[in-house]
């Protein structure tokens, strides 16, 4: 079974539900606006799963069950990249 490929904007990496932010990396969860998702409505506020692994080209993140094409960061994500230089 393929993965849908659903775009994720306005995105941040968390480590955990409590929203402390984190490098992009496997183990992370991704949170942020998802679109054309097959079963999520539109422009709804998730958390991803676990990240398994990291396409930096193409900018795809893949967790479990779903790839997600990487969009605009948030900008307090953004902020926070390039205070820490966590950036990828």
């Amino acid at each position: 079974m393929q993965k849908p490929l659903v775009k994720l904007e306005n995105w941040a990496v968390v480590r955990s539900l409590t929203m402390s932010y984190q490098k992009l990396k496997p183990g992370s969860l991704l949170v942020g606006k998802v679109f054309g998702h097959p079963r999520i409505k539109e422009a709804s506020f998730i958390f991803t799963s676990p990240i398994v692994s990291i396409d930096t080209n193409k900018r795809v993140v893949e967790t479990k069950n779903t790839a997600y094409c990487l969009g605009e960061a948030s900008d307090e994500y953004t902020s926070w990249e390039q205070t820490t230089g966590a950036a990828a």
